[in-house]
């Protein structure tokens, strides 16, 4: 893992591409099947990145640079000459169940570890590294809502840039409804963006989900939501379930 991270992102990761070219290099003699190199491939070479990927937001330059050696030696390239690609990159990277090899996109493969680490943050905030990035970056307010400065660590920016998987995918379960924004948070799991599409009207005053919960019944009030939303959004919100544990 590097220690120091300098302007030249390219120059501090060559080590890894030069990792893997000398795994694959060594084989490029032998007779494997394509079964074997297949193996090789996701066993081997597009392991080497993983712990990286894990922490830094590599380039996609960088990525595809990587991709590129994997991909010369998938087909049996040399130095000397060079075989035709009958199948795009992208085509292969595609799951097995779809009748592909499933071989890694490795900028989004990098994304999701990121985004992994984002979910550990908000989901582990009693850890150390979360108390420690809570108390360094965003004091005042939740990992979901800091913004991104200009003056941050590489490692933190890292994060921050695969955090929007997160806020695309992710949706609050209704509990007591004490901490979800009607109005601006994620919380309608069958609506796309999962986010209300009724505008808040201009008379109510009625922020929060626990507004809408009959807190004695823990039911949802229903001529509340009636008078609130518009008649396909609230049935959507009646067939939410409850959580009262949460």
């Amino acid at each position: 893992m590097p220690t120091n991270i300098g302007r030249s992102k390219r120059q501090i990761f060559d080590y890894i591409q030069e990792r893997i070219w000398k795994k694959l290099k060594g084989w490029k003699e032998k007779h494997l099947s394509s079964a074997g190199r297949s193996t090789l491939i996701q066993a081997i070479a597009q392991a080497i990145p993983t712990y990286i990927m894990s922490c830094f937001h590599l380039l996609k330059t960088f990525c595809q640079y990587i991709e590129k050696i994997i991909c010369k030696f998938w087909w049996g390239s040399s130095i000397d000459r060079s075989k035709i690609h009958w199948i795009k990159w992208n085509t292969l990277c595609k799951n097995k169940k779809q009748g592909d090899l499933g071989f890694r996109d490795l900028s989004h493969f990098n994304e999701a570890l990121l985004a992994k680490q984002s979910w550990r943050l908000i989901t582990n905030d009693n850890s150390l590294l979360a108390r420690m990035y809570k108390a360094k970056y965003h004091p005042k307010c939740s990992f979901l809502e800091t913004k991104q400065l200009s003056n941050t660590g590489f490692t933190w920016r890292s994060i921050l840039k695969a955090r929007n998987l997160i806020h695309k995918g992710s949706f609050w379960v209704v509990g007591n409804g004490s901490k979800i924004n009607i109005w601006k948070d994620p919380w309608l799991p069958n609506q796309n963006g999962f986010k209300t599409w009724t505008p808040k009207p201009s008379t109510t005053h009625l922020n929060l989900v626990q507004d809408l919960i009959d807190q004695d019944s823990l039911t949802w009030k229903t001529d509340t939501i009636k008078e609130l939303f518009f008649p396909f959004k609230a049935k959507q919100i009646f067939q939410i379930p409850i959580t009262p544990q949460l």
